[in-house]
């Protein structure tokens, strides 16, 4: 018996093991198992279900008419900024999303590019001129929520991206005019941010949307 088993070994050391197909498989396979358990991780968590409804858009209309507004005036300009110590927890996916289609249906443009990656802003309302990138703003906002008939939006399921530290996810948008939601992806990625009224130095992971306005208003427009 001892020696049929190391004939069998031998016969798969010499026309398997040895192949070079056979090493190229094993290293595909490796690489593809350790990316799992990389991005099974690593990857930011959010929970399905519904993250976003009337109530909630409430919530937001109340924080938002609560902030301290102040007015800068920028090349000629007046513009409001608003300050405010939010009660909902910005380290989860789920309010970065809510925060950004709330604050579209609402028109709160403050808010509405604050829950976005700096990087997307600058791409989606790139001018030289202050009024035209306010006024691309003010338009995505319109848009996105078909002129302030957002009802709900619900997390289908999430989906894994080769970027670190970032999620795509699958959305349902319910619209008050329409009787079906409609189905949209978008990248949420975390990114670190330096806390205010901390230590020098000190960190925290935010969520921000890092898909561009214009693709995922291409998405609720086309269907």
């Amino acid at each position: 018996m001892k020696e049929i088993k190391e004939a069998i070994w031998l016969s798969i050391k010499d026309n398997i093991l040895s192949k070079v197909w056979f090493k190229v498989v094993l290293f595909f396979v490796v690489v593809i198992i350790g990316f799992v358990f990389y991005k099974a991780y690593f990857s930011p968590s959010i929970n399905k279900g519904e993250i976003g409804n009337e109530n909630t858009l409430i919530e937001y209309d109340s924080l938002a008419s609560e902030f301290d507004k102040t007015s800068k005036t920028l090349d000629g300009i007046e513009v409001e900024v608003e300050k405010s110590t939010s009660n909902f927890d910005s380290r989860k996916m789920e309010t970065v999303i809510t925060e950004f289609f709330s604050m579209a249906n609402m028109n709160n443009a403050d808010l509405f590019i604050s829950s976005m990656n700096p990087e997307q802003i600058d791409a989606d309302f790139s001018s030289n001129l202050l009024k035209e990138r306010l006024e691309k703003i003010d338009e995505a906002m319109s848009r996105l929520s078909r002129d302030g008939q957002l009802d709900k939006v619900e997390v289908v399921r999430s989906l894994w991206v080769l970027e670190s530290n970032a999620v795509r996810v699958v959305l349902d948008i319910h619209y008050k005019d329409l009787s079906e939601p409609i189905r949209i992806n978008l990248i949420v990625k975390m990114l670190e941010q330096y806390q205010f009224n901390a230590s020098e130095g000190e960190t925290i992971d935010l969520p921000y949307i890092s898909s561009s306005v214009w693709d995922i208003i291409e998405m609720i427009e086309d269907k």
